[in-house]
């Protein structure tokens, strides 16, 4: 083997086999080198290529300062980073079990065997995992599209009853692509339709056979659009225009309400153990919103909301009420 390829087998081994809770000695160095890449050696030439590696920037203890042996002390990845892509991978119902594990195998080939050993998430979710196999494939089309500002054309899918995707209309889909965003367990492309002027939002893994145009070029985003702000806004991202509303909730929803609607939404802080928040979303999603905290959670504003909060629980009652038993309308009448 040439001598210039040593340093490179030697950062190889102390990537895979060395951390700080494990460091190598000089011996097991070159016995790795030996039995992994069949390069004999001498301490000398582990020395060289040690050096080699400091210079191009590796951080390598010296020996003098570790006291135990060699490791890299610093990686691209850090075990924290590879442990937090991965959990929000596997939080991606569109990505498909094959199409995880080769992500999960990438991100841990940078850490040391025993890091690897505890960064891999408690479990895969088992239940609904993506049909379209392409799912990355479109990510990679449509970020070409965003970057050379170019209109995008695809195929939208939806299931059937026989549970298989299949287009939503015959003729595909064409739309101004903005951004791409990950929110409430989903990957959304961000768009606008020719013959709309608002922003609308489509599933990527629903997204199939996306094509650039190259001689269609993509309009710039409305004067005075936030695209972060949009996103948001459309509280379990349903298409629709944003409104202003007031929310009364109790204290111990605070966090919730500034995790979801940021840190800018006004508060106002009362006396009796609740609060009032201006929030701006879209209608239908703020209304799944609050009845996910229905008891702890009240839309004020707009009246017309809150009517259809009225009407919404009164529908659910018809439901899941018991045969005779007196709705809340009726209970409230009799107190």
């Amino acid at each position: 083997m040439s001598a210039h390829l040593i340093p490179i087998r030697l950062y190889q081994i102390l990537e895979e086999h060395s951390d700080q809770e494990h460091p190598l000695s000089m011996g097991e160095l070159r016995r790795l080198l030996r039995v992994e890449y069949g390069v004999s050696c001498d301490r000398r030439t582990v020395y060289g290529a040690l050096d080699s590696l400091r210079r191009a920037g590796c951080d390598i203890p010296d020996f003098q300062d570790s006291r135990e042996g060699y490791f890299l002390l610093s990686r691209r990845l850090e075990p924290s980073e590879v442990r937090l892509l991965l959990d929000c991978a596997a939080s991606f119902s569109g990505l498909g079990a094959r199409q995880y594990r080769d992500l999960e195998r990438k991100l841990l080939q940078g850490l040391s065997l025993p890091q690897r050993k505890r960064c891999r998430p408690l479990s895969l979710p088992t239940g609904y995992r993506g049909l379209n196999r392409d799912v990355l494939l479109a990510v990679e089309v449509l970020e070409e599209a965003i970057a050379a500002r170019r209109q995008v054309t695809f195929q939208y899918m939806e299931y059937g009853m026989d549970k298989k995707l299949r287009p939503r209309r015959e003729r595909p889909y064409q739309v101004h692509p903005y951004g791409l965003c990950f929110a409430n367990g989903n990957y959304y492309l961000i768009c606008r339709s020719p013959r709309y002027e608002t922003l609308g939002h489509y599933r990527v893994d629903r997204i199939q056979s996306p094509a650039v145009l190259p001689g269609e070029p993509a309009d710039p985003l409305p004067p005075g659009t936030d695209l972060s702000r949009y996103v948001r806004e459309r509280v379990y991202q349903i298409s629709g225009q944003s409104i202003r509303a007031v929310l009364l909730c109790e204290n111990s929803l605070l966090s919730d309400v500034l995790d979801r609607f940021g840190m800018e939404t006004a508060i106002r802080p009362r006396d009796d153990g609740t609060f009032t928040a201006m929030v701006t979303a879209e209608p239908e999603g703020l209304k799944l919103w609050a009845t996910q905290y229905m008891e702890r959670c009240e839309i004020r504003e707009p009246d017309w909301l809150r009517q259809q909060m009225e009407r919404f629980f009164f529908e659910g009652w018809s439901l899941y009420g018991s045969p005779g038993e007196p709705g809340p309308a009726d209970g409230a009448q009799q107190g």
